[in-house]
């Protein structure tokens, strides 16, 4: 036991002199003193050059604390990159031999830093080390080790226990200027942590103000934010987490719609997983001009293979507000109340080859829409499904300009219309050409320009500059319509071509909500080939060929009566009048067909029959889509019956087939645009009279052919009969004679 007793004096021994020791540097020697011997090394080791214009304190038991005032660093002959006014530091003994770091705290106050990059992209911060310097040297061995030792398994650090008590960075000012880019930051940011230790949570305040712009401070954007956060670390796992955290901000810049934008942003928990490469994200919420958005983030692999998923739900906002707020111009609508609600849902999920969003869940004021999207991007290529109901596209249309009394406003609408159609193109070509995908839409209930849609579907393709879609299904106004369509920008010019069926449509609903023009009823058929090339719309309608096979069914002319047309002629003819009140306003048939045959926006029909119990008619013109107009001529035929009642004419007038014309605008009142071609009934009058008149001559010449014939008859009739007469008396005159002779 003596030995125990002896060593304990020994250790005692060495305490008490290194107590000694430690007493006397700090009471007899100075740190200051030793100022010029620090310029000297660091200047002579690293090329730095130090400025310690202020007191250097320090102090060894229990504490190791060091205390630094007005310090200035600069690199070479360059200015100083680093400059602050005190900077103090404070660190625990005894826990050192527990390998255990205790610092009481951390304090820089007034820390500056100047760093500057010039156009060849070197930095002010960089140290030009000769290469037989320690710090080269070190780097050397440091690289040659890592190198040799890539193939090995690298050694878990066993990172000490630490114990921070307060980190504090106070009023740190630091301006970027960077030659390369041609631009100029500037911030200035506040940090304090509290309680640090490692696999616990510390709280984490840090705000900051930061200023970007040109090397001249022109165009500046400004921004503010403070950061509030639970921070924890775990060495060992190597990870961390954060937790409560809260992040406001406020950017300014006149380069933005509005100034200044504030937002926050918070989340329930951040983990981050060194090893393993992932990044969760839970509880996260952003809002920013009355929009609120809550995720869930998950990332895996995110420095080797990323991949990620997330859940995006944004909450009901006002797009009209949001618009507002941002300054940008709302678009001319028909509905006030239109765009005022919109949400979202949306559930991603990819990684850097492809993006799948499934499902897109999208709600805007009366519509709903269900998608899904599959984005590959290298090469760029997505397939798109879309469903949704209850689209009234009228209600983001502006409001139709309708025609005043004198006519003046649609004239100056019409002009303008024009105008703005040359001075852009219908179609984006260059978007187009760079389209490459499938897109399906299946959609009900849809209004577009008054047209009522029950339901769409179509399948699109789109690959560099060619559009197909097929099929193309509608079902609206008691029928269907369906078609195959392409669009081909391939070239210079957008070539359209289109095959369109329609099966039973009624007309007449749909031409009034579309166009607003009544002049025609019916169940329609049809069935044909169009095509058209141009990029506006006077172009495509200029262009448009094809043929066309239309058919309607149980329909009418409305707004024309044929038979009142033809009594009119008829009654023009007589200098007569007639009882308007006698004749309905419509023409209604059993069935209207035509051939459509199209040169140019020029619409031929050759061929057309109108037919019903009462009227047949033929015709043949032709309607100008370019021009909005139509030239026809129609022949109507008018069964007696008919006739007869209406204008009280003779049978012979029945039979005739009476020349109708209609000519003008399509806007123009249906009620006068057909009327009788008088020339032609007068024509029709004087080939009946002259049909009239060679009946009756015809006549007088078979009655006078006939008396001639008879009195012919009888003359030699009368002439047989005394030649007859004449002969017996010359036979009874011979026999006499030979009577006489013998």
């Amino acid at each position: 036991m003596v030995w125990i007793k002896r060593l304990s004096l020994l250790v005692a021994g060495l305490l008490a002199v290194v107590a000694i020791l430690l007493a006397y540097v700090m009471l007899f020697v100075n740190p200051n003193d030793f100022k010029d011997e620090l310029k000297s090394v660091a200047l002579e080791k690293a090329n730095v050059n130090l400025r310690l214009d202020g007191d250097i304190s320090w102090s060894f038991f229990p504490w190791l604390g060091l205390g630094l005032e007005d310090i200035g660093v600069s690199i070479g002959s360059d200015p100083e990159i680093l400059q602050f006014d005190r900077a103090e530091f404070g660190l625990a003994i005894l826990p050192l031999f527990e390998q255990k770091i205790q610092v009481n705290k951390v304090n820089l106050v007034n820390l500056k830093a100047s760093l500057n990059k010039n156009a060849q992209g070197q930095g002010n911060w960089q140290l030009d080390l000769p290469d037989n310097s320690p710090a080269a040297s070190s780097s050397a061995s440091t690289n040659t080790a890592s190198n040799n030792s890539s193939d090995n398994t690298v050694e878990k650090i066993k990172f000490p226990d630490i114990q921070l008590d307060e980190l504090r960075i106070e009023n740190a000012q630091v301006q970027y200027r960077d030659e390369q880019t041609k631009q100029l930051i500037n911030a200035t940011l506040n940090v304090q942590l509290n309680d640090v230790q490692w696999d616990k949570a510390w709280p984490m305040l840090m705000d900051i103000a930061v200023t970007q712009s040109d090397l001249q401070g022109k165009s500046p954007i400004k921004a503010k934010a403070t950061l509030n956060a639970n921070l924890a670390v775990f060495p060992e796992r190597e990870s961390l987490s954060l937790d409560s955290l809260v992040l406001s901000g406020e950017v300014e810049s006149d380069l933005l719609p509005t100034s200044p934008i504030s937002a926050k942003l918070s989340a329930t928990n951040v983990d981050l997983d060194l090893p393993q490469e992932n990044v969760l994200v839970e509880g996260l919420a952003l809002s920013v001009l009355g929009v609120n958005v809550d995720a869930k983030i998950q990332a895996y692999q995110v420095l080797s293979e990323p991949q990620f998923s997330t859940v995006l739900t944004v909450g009901e906002f006002n797009p009209r507000y949001l618009m507002t707020r941002l300054n940008l111009p709302l678009p001319e609508m028909s509905d006030d109340k239109a765009l005022t609600k919109a949400r979202a849902n949306i559930t991603l999920e990819g990684n850097l080859d492809s993006i799948t969003a499934q499902p897109i869940s999208i709600a805007m004021d009366d519509t709903n829409i269900e998608a899904n999207a599959v984005v590959d991007l290298s090469p760029l290529r997505w397939d798109v499904s879309v469903a949704g109901k209850n689209l009234d596209l009228d209600r983001y249309l502006p409001t139709p300009i309708e025609k005043g009394k004198d006519g003046k406003v649609e004239a100056i609408t019409n002009v303008d219309i024009a105008a703005k159609a040359e001075s852009g193109d219908l179609i984006p070509i260059d978007l187009i050409r760079s389209l490459n995908g499938h897109v399906g839409v299946l959609f009900e209930n849809i209004t577009v320009k008054k047209l009522k849609i029950d339901k769409i579907e179509l399948d699109s393709t789109q690959s560099h500059g060619l559009v197909k879609v097929s099929p193309l299904r509608a079902l609206l106004y008691k029928g269907s319509v369906s078609s195959k369509a392409s669009l081909d920008v391939r070239g210079i010019t957008p070539v359209f071509n289109i095959s369109p069926t329609i099966d039973g449509v009624q007309i007449q609903p749909l031409l009034v909500d579309f166009m607003d023009m009544n002049k025609i009823a019916g169940a329609t058929y049809l069935n044909g080939e169009l095509s058209a090339k141009g990029n506006s719309l006077d172009t495509l309608m200029a262009s448009l060929q094809g043929d066309l096979l239309i058919d309607i069914k149980n329909g009418a002319l409305v707004g024309t009566n044929l038979t009142k047309t033809v009594c009119e002629g008829i009654a023009a003819i007589r200098k007569d009048k007639i009882n308007d009140q006698q004749f309905g306003q419509d023409t209604p048939f059993e069935t209207m067909r035509f051939p459509a045959h199209i040169i140019n926006g020029r619409v031929s029909t050759p061929g057309l029959k109108i037919s019903s119990a009462g009227i047949q008619v033929t015709g043949d013109g032709v309607v100008s889509l370019p021009n909005s107009s139509l030239d026809y001529q129609a022949n109507v035929g008018i069964a007696g019956s008919e006739l007869d009642k209406a204008c009280h004419v003779n049978e012979k007038v029945t039979k005739l087939a009476f020349p109708i014309v209609c000519k003008g605008q399509f806007s123009d009142d249906p009620a006068g645009l057909c009327r009788p071609d008088i020339k032609g009934f007068g024509k029709l009058f004087a080939d009946l009279a002259e049909d009239e008149l060679k009946l009756k001559v015809d006549a007088e010449k078979a009655r006078l052919k006939v008396k001639a014939e008879a009195e012919k008859a009888r003359l030699k009739a009368e002439l047989e009969e005394k030649r007859k007469a004449e002969e017996e008396r010359l036979k009874d005159k011979l026999k006499d004679k030979l009577k006489s002779l013998f």
